[in-house]
């Protein structure tokens, strides 16, 4: 058995079989083409926003042998491409570091880390190119320029500039994932009650923040973690942005699929209610042929977080039942 590169942004499990003559591949077979069988398991990005579960989600991902999720040294930086581990990439910087990892050539870690490290957190940690490659990034990321001129500016044009620029970074990752055969997944939570009440939350005490990662470093407990006082008028902010978030991530999976790229979503209620199932179908759609014993085995592993809230929101909001009568029946199906 031999691996073999694609030339573009798949890897190739490549079993001679002289008995049989056919193409294997995205899901297809195809008699009478050659006497060599191909696995073609896809590369990809996660596009996301906070508190949708990708946390979990990257880690649980690369716990398979065949796929290596992209990640600093020092199992950190798992948001490589975050200002907060990379600093702040120009796009060029970004897309070449997207074609160093997902090109046909092998990996040159080196040349690699020659254009991420010079302002990042940590380098980059060894990628396995033989298998599945992907790694999880913002929808928009940050916009590099804000920090040199865009404070001069009154505030449509600063409304415009990031509006342009946002638009002019959707176009280069469509060209990019394009370009490079990847596989596009779009995280999503349907149910916009709780997932604006878990950016509400924030830290655990309505502040900004990421109270899965206290628990998870053991510096906080769950039965530590205080109820919050949710203020109607401003919870229907974080609700309205929400709605939007999920109107802007329809629109910009419609520019993919139009360009040719495939896309899915993948639903973080899904991930809740059967996790082999969710997994399964998210292998299938990479093209790995995996067994159950090894899907299981990989999902035994764990991934080191604990669920935050729990089902009941009297919990962790003491004015539950008015929160939920105003805005129980927010979500957005997809």
């Amino acid at each position: 058995m031999e691996r073999r590169h694609c030339s573009v942004g798949c890897s190739v499990l490549l079993v001679k079989d002289i008995a049989e003559r056919q193409l294997v591949g995205f899901g297809r077979t195809t008699p009478g083409r050659t006497k060599e069988k191909y696995w073609f398991m896809r590369n990809f990005i996660i596009l996301f926003e906070e508190k949708e579960g990708t946390s979990v989600l990257v880690r649980l991902l690369d716990n398979f042998k065949q796929i290596s999720i992209v990640h600093q040294a020092g199992d950190r930086g798992w948001e490589p491409f975050t200002h907060n581990s990379c600093g702040w990439l120009r796009v060029r910087e970004l897309t070449r570091c997207f074609d160093l990892i997902f090109d046909k050539n092998p990996l040159d870690l080196d040349r690699l880390n020659g254009i991420y490290a010079k302002k990042a957190a940590a380098p980059l940690d060894a990628i396995d190119k033989s298998g599945s490659v992907g790694f999880k990034m913002r929808v928009v990321p940050p916009n590099p320029i804000e920090r040199m001129w865009l404070g001069f500016m009154n505030d449509l044009s600063q409304t415009l500039t990031r509006k342009d620029y946002s638009r002019s970074f959707e176009r280069t990752m469509i060209e990019t994932s394009k370009a490079n055969d990847l596989v596009v997944f779009f995280a999503v939570r349907q149910d916009v009650f709780r997932w604006a009440l878990s950016k509400y939350h924030g830290d655990g005490t309505g502040k900004p923040g990421h109270i899965q990662f206290k628990l998870a470093s053991g510096s906080i407990s769950q039965s530590e973690i205080e109820k919050i006082y949710v203020d109607p008028d401003g919870f229907e902010e974080v609700v309205q942005a929400c709605e939007t978030s999920h109107a802007n991530k329809r629109r910009l999976m419609g520019e993919f699929e139009a360009a040719g790229v495939p896309v899915h979503p993948l639903r973080y209620e899904d991930f809740l209610t059967d996790k082999t199932r969710y997994f399964t179908r998210l292998l299938e759609l990479l093209e790995i042929d995996i067994s159950h014993a090894e899907l299981e085995s990989a999902l035994e592993l764990g991934s080191n977080f604990k669920k935050v809230h729990s089902d009941d929101i009297s919990d962790f909001v003491e004015n539950h039942e008015e929160v939920t009568e105003i805005f129980g029946e927010r979500y957005v199906k997809w």
